[in-house]
């Protein structure tokens, strides 16, 4: 019995480092593996905003009234999108695109607007606003920020 005694406690010494070290080792092995999935998700998780870009609008008629608003609108209109807390307003690889297009006629500016989807040219929205060529372009192009918001179902301001 005495002699039992001597060989077994080397043999408890050498086996509970063992399962320490194996349980070590397994403990971090799951920690990169949770660390690397969890970064995997942060890194390729895709926004929930919609990236939108606001073309230049085109003239159909070559009145410079006609062209002057456009440019106005289309970037009063590029403002007033940007404060839209679910919108990301962008050059680069957008989701949806605002069209539009400036016609001079009569004294009176027809301007139309349309919202396309990009990914298959799809026409989400459309409308014509009717303006004086020296009206407020801050004005309609709020008005058009609102009704693009709407389509897009976003909430209006941050």
């Amino acid at each position: 019995m005495t002699e039992a005694d001597p060989q077994s406690a080397p043999f408890a010494r050498r086996e509970r480092p063992g399962w320490v070290a194996i349980a070590f080792i397994g403990m971090c092995v799951l920690t990169a593996v949770s660390l690397y999935v969890g970064g995997l998700r942060m890194v390729h998780k895709p926004s929930l905003r919609p990236a939108i870009a606001v073309l230049p609008f085109t003239t159909v008629n070559a009145d410079e009234d006609a062209q002057r608003f456009g440019v106005k609108i289309a970037a009063e209109l590029t403002g007033a999108l940007r404060n839209a807390v679910e919108l990301r307003v962008t050059d680069q690889a957008p989701d949806v695109q605002v069209m539009g297009s400036v016609e001079g006629a009569d004294g009176h500016v027809l301007v139309t607007v349309r919202l396309i989807r990009k990914a298959n040219r799809y026409q989400l929205w459309s409308h014509t606003y009717e303006e004086d060529p020296q009206s407020d372009s801050a004005v309609l192009a709020k008005t058009m920020a609102i009704a693009v918001r709407a389509a897009l179902h976003t909430r209006a301001g941050r």
